[in-house]
């Protein structure tokens, strides 16, 4: 269980990774009508994934280089990636913007992924 665990977790890291990647270049892909996204509104979503995507490669890397055996990051992220969940559906509200409601469910899964694998889930499992 531990072992599937784990790796659903690497799984929706590099999803959050590649996906936060693909949005910056591209946000056609995640968004219903794009033409809407311009100036300060696509510049905020944008830099705000840019430190998701960073923050995760930071995750990563203190997780596996060695440098902390707890899991105290991974708890972490999976609040902020729930909290990103929420912010997404709050700020296309307020702002009008048709965002998609994939988008919202995948950092869902992302989130829940993460406090999975946190300490205080492993010991329930």
């Amino acid at each position: 269980m531990h072992t599937l665990i784990t790796i659903n977790f690497h799984l929706s890291v590099w999803l959050s990774i590649i996906g936060g990647i693909a949005l910056i270049n591209d946000s056609n892909l995640f968004f219903a009508d794009a033409g809407d996204l311009y100036g300060p509104l696509k510049n905020n979503l944008v830099l705000a994934l840019a430190y998701l995507v960073m923050m995760q490669l930071a995750c990563w890397w203190i997780r596996y280089s060695g440098r902390m055996k707890s899991r105290l990051e991974t708890f972490f992220m999976g609040f902020v990636f729930l909290g990103v969940a929420g912010g997404l559906k709050m700020y296309a509200d307020v702002n009008q913007l048709p965002v998609s409601d994939w988008l919202t469910e995948v950092c869902l899964y992302i989130a829940f992924s993460h406090l999975l694998l946190s300490p205080a889930m492993l010991s329930w499992l």
